[in-house]
């Protein structure tokens, strides 16, 4: 047989040992030996001698002597006369005959005949060995010409009455006859007595009471042969097979041979399971369900054999299970190569190479796994270069920047949007968050949170090819103006990914609007007003007689409204001067500043009827700034104490230090304002309260002061309550350094 076939024999031999069974004491081996060859002498014994046993054995069930009784004894004629009518007398003893060749003979060596008509049945007795010299099957029946012929162990069931056990074995073997022996145990695992002993009458009487008593050569003095799991140097006795014979008999026990279509089932089936499953297994899970099954089939054939007798070899389903997995593996690389040089080609061709990469040479017909792994290797440097190319690009992007999934949920936002966030006060965006969260955050409207929230979700019909899905402008919860873009990401088949958000902050854009509408309303009406008045006045007068008085008037008012139309244009220049001017560091004296800007109002105070106050002694405070910008701030925080002060008031200005800032204070006892108007007190073209009169300017002294005061780091603030007067305050940072330069 071929080195396949040794495997299913190695492997039957040792599912028949692990399947040992007890042997049964109904069976007694009287067994020939060297003691009883030293005693009885060597050769075959004299017929004489069989029947003396068989006296011994009167009590057995039935017995089956083992030897070669073909011809009659040439020694002792009248011995096979002996033996023949002790066989007679006993009434239940089988002789073997041998048929050839097993299993399908063509003749027949029977016992003589005077012994063969004496015993109860016949049988052959003959074993064949497998090619490699073991005793695995044997021929349990056998059709010789008209007549069929039993093995020696079913003849002696029908000796011993359990003729019915012998029928039911025979009807589960197929027409050969031939079946497996169920071994119970290896060499000398049944009961064996000596065949000197047993004449000498020292065995007891219940081992041979209804027992079946196989009378043959020992293995160390006959024949013996090979079994499953027994060693080449001690084999089994022919006797002891016939014994093992019976017993599995006894228990209905034959081992059969699967039928080809089961058995080709049998080997089938676990590969295509196994090939079933490895399309969908990664290579670590292939190779261990294909080692599981293995185990399987292994299992598989021991358990059938074990349990139902049946037998089939697990070479075949083995052989295909250990050629699958390379199969497999074989063509699940040719399959991904192939799909990595597609990919790899498409990635050349789609993506050249960025940030310096070198291009890599295209993929040859021959090119081996170690270099499809460096193109792959090179490959994957090119996407992540890429993806560090884009995550730089957004994060050099100014507006904010939010990347969405499918989903709604964040996947990426760029430095920008940290800085907004972090502006904001809310906790830096993470990987994952909901978009409905992070605009609850940004976006004060429910109404454009929707539209926000809808646009992130799905995508109209109308919206599929567009670039922009949402293009909505919206205001955050610090009153910043943005302009909210989304944009739809698609896949390579064009299916709707995600969505790019951004925020375009328009404060600036809106801002410069009102302060073009502020200007165009203060050029239509405030610069127009005075200039209208002054071509009436003009139109009255011409052409008309009037006295001096009433000429002197005339040019007075027109002076009067030409004076109002400076102021106003003066106001403008300087608050777009102190909002787009460059501010110097030049280290200023603020107490010489408040001095002058004290001595410039003194002529207006003292035409009102106001009084100045000031310490006798103020600090020197430096700061640092335009001189010119904040002498004019304090001469406008002076001049509009004295506007809104009645006569006979006071205005009194102070310098103090307060946490490395100095701070003015302009405090007046005038007419005070109201709690509602201080909001918009420092916006331009602001003029509130009951004192919002004609001559009261255009609202831009108190805006140049905001202005200044925060172009140089510092602020001003009010503190008012109507008829009790008012306190501005303007705070600077102050300048520490030991310097005797004095602020110019």
């Amino acid at each position: 047989m071929n080195g396949m076939g040794r495997f299913d024999q190695a492997f039957y031999d040792r599912a028949v040992v692990a399947a040992e069974r007890p042997a049964s004491q109904d069976i007694l081996l009287v067994t020939i030996d060297a003691p009883t060859i030293e005693s009885l002498g060597r050769g075959p014994l004299n017929p004489a001698v069989h029947a003396a046993l068989l006296e011994r054995l009167g009590g057995a069930r039935a017995v089956a002597l083992d030897f070669d009784f073909s011809a009659p004894d040439g020694a002792a004629p009248d011995s096979d006369a002996v033996l023949a009518r002790a066989i007679r007398q006993h009434g239940r003893v089988v002789l073997p005959a041998m048929l050839s060749p097993l299993p399908r003979p063509t003749s027949v060596q029977p016992p003589v005949a005077r012994l063969g008509e004496a015993a109860a049945a016949l049988g052959f007795a003959n074993v064949v060995p497998d090619a490699d010299g073991v005793v695995r099957h044997a021929t349990w029946r056998a059709a010789l010409r008209d007549g069929v012929w039993p093995h020696m162990a079913l003849a002696m069931l029908e000796a011993g009455g359990e003729g019915d056990r012998a029928r039911r074995l025979v009807s589960r073997l197929d027409a050969s006859g031939v079946g497996g022996i169920p071994y119970a145990g290896p060499p000398g695992h049944l009961r064996t007595v000596s065949y000197l002993q047993l004449l000498q009458g020292r065995v007891p009487a219940d081992w041979i009471q209804d027992r079946y008593a196989l009378v043959g050569n020992g293995s160390e003095v006959g024949e013996a042969y090979r079994t499953p799991g027994a060693l080449p140097a001690r084999g089994m006795s022919g006797v002891e097979i016939l014994g093992n014979m019976i017993q599995a008999a006894r228990d209905d026990i034959v081992i059969r041979p699967a039928p080809n279509w089961l058995n080709a089932l049998a080997c089938a089936l676990p590969v295509l399971l196994l090939c079933l499953a490895l399309r969908y297994l990664p290579p670590r899970g292939a190779l261990l369900l294909t080692g599981v099954m293995f185990v399987a089939v292994l299992a598989g054939a021991f358990l059938a054999l074990r349990y139902v007798q049946l037998w089939f070899a697990p070479s075949a389903a083995l052989l295909g299970l250990a050629l699958s997995y390379p199969l497999w593996s074989w063509r699940g690389q040719e399959t991904v190569l192939r799909y990595m040089d597609h990919e790899l080609k498409r990635l050349r061709r789609e993506y050249p190479p960025i940030l310096g990469e070198a291009r890599s040479p295209a993929l040859g017909t021959n090119w081996s796994v170690e270099d499809r792994l460096d193109q792959l290797r090179q490959a994957l440097t090119r996407v992540r270069n890429l993806r560090r190319f884009l995550a730089d690009s957004l994060d050099g992007i100014p507006d904010v920047t939010l990347v969405f999934d499918a989903g709604g949920r964040l996947q990426f936002c760029n430095r920008a949007a940290l800085d907004y966030f972090r502006g904001l006060g809310v906790r830096a965006p993470r990987n994952g968050q909901p978009a409905a969260w992070l605009m609850e955050k940004i976006v004060a409207d429910a109404d454009a949170r929707a539209d926000i929230n809808r646009a992130l979700h799905e995508l109209r019909p109308d919206e599929r090819e567009a670039p922009w899905s949402l293009d909505l402008e919206v205001l955050d919860y610090t009153g910043r103006n943005f302009i909210v873009k989304c944009a739809p990401i698609r896949t390579d088949e064009g299916t709707y990914a995600g969505s790019v958000v951004t925020l375009n902050d328009i404060t600036a854009i809106r801002q410069a609007e009102r302060k073009r509408e502020e200007t165009l309303r203060f050029v239509s009406h405030d610069m127009r007003a005075p200039q209208n008045s002054i071509l009436a006045l003009v139109d009255l007068n011409r052409g008309r007689q009037q006295d001096a008085g009433a000429q002197h008037e005339a040019w007075t008012r027109i002076g009067q409204l030409a004076n109002r139309t400076l102021r106003l244009v003066d106001d403008f220049v300087q608050l777009t001067r102190a909002e787009s001017l460059h501010i110097g560091q030049a280290r200023v004296d603020l107490t010489a500043l408040l001095l002058d800007a004290m001595d410039d109002v003194w002529a207006l105070a003292q035409a009102r009827g106001i009084t100045l106050e000031a310490p006798r002694e103020l600090p020197q405070a430096f700061v640092r700034g335009d001189h010119a910008l904040l002498r004019r701030a304090l001469t406008n925080l002076l001049d509009n104490a004295i506007k809104y002060t009645a006569a006979g008031g006071h205005v009194r200005a102070t310098l103090e230090e307060e946490a490395g800032s100095w701070s003015v204070s302009i405090v007046d006892d005038g007419v005070g304002i109201a709690a509602a108007d201080l909001p918009h007190l420092f916006q331009a073209f602001s003029r509130v309260g009951p004192t919002a009169r004609a001559d009261s300017g255009a609202g831009l002294g108190l805006a140049f002061v905001h202005t200044v005061a925060s172009r140089h780091g510092g602020a001003v603030r009010v503190d008012s309550r109507p008829g009790r007067g008012s306190t501005f305050t303007l705070g600077l940072p102050a300048d520490l350094a030991e310097d005797d330069e004095t602020g110019d």
